[in-house]
């Protein structure tokens, strides 16, 4: 269930898995386990949707699979190991410091524009510090806070468009580790797991159907049964009418080709049922709001003062620092959620132009229709399209409809 809900939205898929890459998550990891500065994984931004685009696959194939009984031994090799993967990723959202930083190396030409930059962020900043230096380069040292990926996107945005919530980091932590528990005996038993019987049939499909019933009627979309019933009728008809070798490859090739045809369809049009804030009927201004009612975050403020005669630092809340006290000298503060509140579903739409301001609620205020058109790289836009979008674009203007492109691309682009 959790593979065909990802990959309903394989794009949003990818957006999480890029900031996992990002350096100050996963990577920072290694940094300091290791003092490995240099490590990164950004380079795997760049392959985000073809990794989501496998995973999500290979996620719904082995789901199958598993049920089938067909090819078990590399079947629980693989996903035993996407268990991993997934359990590490959940590990690393669970146990990450927001407070915590990690080490970033800039190496950079001697008298180059970016070695000229570098210095003048230097200038007066602590945490950036020359790490070494010869005729030709300069090696800077930055201390960067860390990223800690507040959602593990195990359900993509299913549960909070349907539930209201998100799983929290040690739940979704805590449900990987119990697929981890639960596949160690399928691990070991593996040479003894055979294809199924039809008794098997009976007594694994029919509960396993029954099961994807339950949460397509949580998640309020029940195209899961059908894509399961569909799968479940392509393994019984290459099983009971194909008698040979092939039998056991026949239902894999199957789930693969509807699984990918599902997925190529996701991605070409809309997902079919969208969780996502910005939903077809869904109001953007309604989304940005919070109802009456709402509870904030609540944060606890910890005040570190230094005592001037002892020279240790002390630890104060905020209603009782020392801040009258002329013996003790403010040295840090840090902030800690306490309880998080409510949040608005949209917390980040913005238009911003080229003079630096916020446009959005100028153009969401607009009465009448307003068309936007978003292609986050222009450069990536196919231009074929052009002719039919300034057809549409001059019919708009002549109607008295606003329409505006929203593009990340730099205005010479």
């Amino acid at each position: 269930m959790s593979g065909l809900i990802k990959a309903n939205d394989t794009l949003g898929f990818s957006y999480k898995l890029e900031e996992y890459f990002e350096n100050g998550a996963l990577a920072y990891r290694v940094r300091n386990m290791f003092g490995w500065d240099s490590f990164s994984l950004e380079f795997l931004a760049e392959y985000a949707l073809g990794l989501a685009i496998f995973l999500c696959a290979l996620e719904i194939i082995l789901g199958f699979t598993v049920l089938f009984g067909t090819r078990i031994k590399i079947t629980v090799y693989s996903l035993l190991a996407l268990t991993v993967v997934f359990f590490f990723l959940t590990l690393h959202t669970a146990t990450c410091d927001p407070l915590a930083t990690y080490n970033q190396q800039t190496v950079t030409v001697k008298n180059s524009p970016e070695h000229e930059q570098m210095l003048v962020r230097m200038d007066g900043n602590k945490s950036i510090s020359i790490a070494e230096e010869n005729e030709k380069e300069v090696v800077f040292n930055e201390k960067l806070a860390v990223q800690c990926v507040s959602d593990c996107g195990c359900f993509g945005d299913a549960m909070k468009g349907s539930l209201g919530r998100s799983l929290t980091p040690w739940e979704s932590f805590m449900k990987d580790l119990i697929l981890m528990v639960l596949i160690i005996p399928i691990f070991f038993q593996r040479q003894k797991i055979k294809m199924n019987t039809l008794r098997d049939d009976a007594f694994i499909l029919v509960p396993a159907f029954l099961l994807v019933g339950f949460y397509s009627w949580v998640f309020t979309w029940y195209f899961p049964l059908i894509f399961t019933a569909v799968g479940f009728v392509g393994y019984l008809l290459s099983k009971y009418f194909i008698k040979n070798v092939v039998t056991q490859f026949i239902p894999i090739g199957f789930v693969t080709v509807i699984s990918l045809g599902f997925i190529y369809y996701t991605y070409i049009h809309l997902p079919i049922r969208d969780y996502r804030p910005y939903a077809v009927g869904k109001s953007i201004p309604e989304q940005m709001t919070l109802p009456e009612g709402a509870q904030p975050d609540v944060f606890e403020n910890k005040m570190f003062y230094k005592n001037k005669i002892t020279g240790v630092v002390e630890e104060f809340s905020e209603s009782n620092y020392p801040w009258q006290d002329t013996n003790y000298v403010f040295a840090d503060r840090q902030t800690k959620l306490i309880k998080a509140g409510d949040h608005p579903a949209i917390t980040d739409f913005t238009i911003i132009a080229s003079d630096g301001n916020d446009y959005a609620k100028d153009y969401l205020s607009e009465e009448g229709y307003l068309f936007m058109l978003v292609a986050y790289d222009i450069n990536k836009t196919k231009q074929t399209t052009f002719k039919k979008i300034n057809t549409f674009v001059d019919q708009s203007n002549l109607e008295g409809h606003y329409f505006i492109g929203l593009t990340a691309s730099l205005y010479e682009d």
